[in-house]
């Protein structure tokens, strides 16, 4: 698997360019699906006084908000994020970051689980629905392959937002049955989204924020 690995990384290359966040306009709210167990700490410091709409199904997230987020204005919801009310079983890796409901192919595979849990999804919609002074909203999407079942559950809430970066799964199948690269696209393009930069491009992965097309007339 080393050796997959290794020549796909020497092939293909990578880009990485985080610096490009600075190019994203103002919010009053970041909505961060999928924290991980250490957050997402470049969009916290590019919107330093945002509100945080934080959303992981693990203890691991939840632990992070606590412990390191104390001095910032945030609410967590311990569920899965998708394009129905429903419930998953997750399979917990050693790497939480890694964590996924979906099953990982022979390139993407790194060990098998460390323990499984069942969670809640709920769509995006339903999640925020109580929430009140938004305002002006940015998304950050990194769901291990359920980025697509992410927009999908996230007609209303999109009408609201200035930008979505999501973490994109794109040439290589590193998950059994994962969407397609142009389903994601054509996803956003249908909530009047289009792409206008790429972040980081990897062998599996790719950072893409898409703004409403409307923000760019």
């Amino acid at each position: 698997m080393k050796k997959i690995k290794r020549y796909l990384y020497e092939d293909t290359g990578m880009f990485i360019d985080w610096s490009q966040l600075k190019k994203l306009p103002e919010i009053d709210t970041l909505i961060d699906i999928g924290v991980g167990p250490d957050g997402t700490p470049d969009f916290y410091e590019r919107f330093p006084d945002s509100k945080l709409i934080l959303i992981d199904p693990l203890d691991e997230a939840k632990n992070f908000a606590e412990n390191k987020l104390k001095h910032r204005d945030y609410s967590f919801y311990k569920v899965g994020v998708g394009k129905e009310e429903t419930e998953e079983i997750i399979k917990i890796e050693e790497e939480i970051g890694r964590s996924t409901i979906l099953d990982v192919t022979e390139i993407n595979f790194e060990g098998k689980p460390v323990s499984t849990e069942k969670i809640r999804i709920k769509t995006l919609d339903n999640i925020i629905k109580d929430e009140i002074n938004l305002g002006k909203i940015g998304i950050k999407i990194d769901t291990e392959g359920y980025e697509l079942n992410a927009i999908l559950g996230a007609t209303n809430i999109l009408k609201s937002t200035e930008f979505v970066v999501a973490e994109v799964r794109h040439n290589y199948e590193s998950f059994q049955g994962q969407y397609k690269l142009h389903e994601f696209v054509l996803a956003m393009h249908k909530n009047d989204f289009i792409l206008t930069n790429i972040i980081t491009a990897k062998p599996l992965i790719a950072d893409l924020c898409f703004s409403p097309i409307s923000s760019l007339i």
